[in-house]
């Protein structure tokens, strides 16, 4: 499955302070794993530091977390992306979270809207932005079919 998701995020390993009574991986560090292993995937859409300096930026407007089978203390979590739609304001995305032994043990989609810092709004975003992630998304789409039901959609 991670071959449809080209972009790796970091390892992580899943330690005692990660877990929670149940002895498995707490859900708000499934949500850390997906969020602090996204940043290469932002960087190629364009949204660095720079972009920001100019007055841009992305909000998470939802967000939807699939957890499918139980990360334990010890165990490696792999996260993998890719893009799924977008359009002028609004980027959607995914990832997946694997085991060491590539079971995939969650689903991540996110759904980003463009902002002005300016105005706190969504906004169109500059069409070199917007070529770079339809090529981007071609790109991804070349990889096959996503494995999972999405349950976040960009409306057309």
């Amino acid at each position: 499955m991670k071959e449809k998701f080209p972009y790796p995020g970091n390892p992580v390993k899943v330690v005692a302070e990660m877990c929670d009574m149940n002895g498995h991986m707490n859900v708000a560090d499934y949500a850390r794993i997906f969020d602090d292993g996204s940043v290469e995937l932002y960087n190629d859409m364009g949204f660095g530091k720079k972009y920001f300096e100019e007055g841009f930026s992305c909000f998470t407007l939802e967000m939807n977390i699939q957890y499918l089978n139980e990360l334990l203390e010890g165990q490696m979590a792999f996260p993998y992306y890719r893009l799924i739609d977008v359009n002028p304001k609004l980027i959607h995305y995914g990832g997946i979270l694997l085991t060491e032994e590539g079971i995939l043990s969650a689903t991540n989609e996110q759904m980003l809207a463009h902002i002005d810092m300016s105005k706190r709004r969504s906004s169109e975003m500059p069409e070199g932005m917007y070529n770079n992630l339809q090529d981007m998304l071609e790109e991804h789409n070349k990889s096959g079919d996503i494995d999972f039901d999405l349950r976040l959609k960009i409306k057309k």
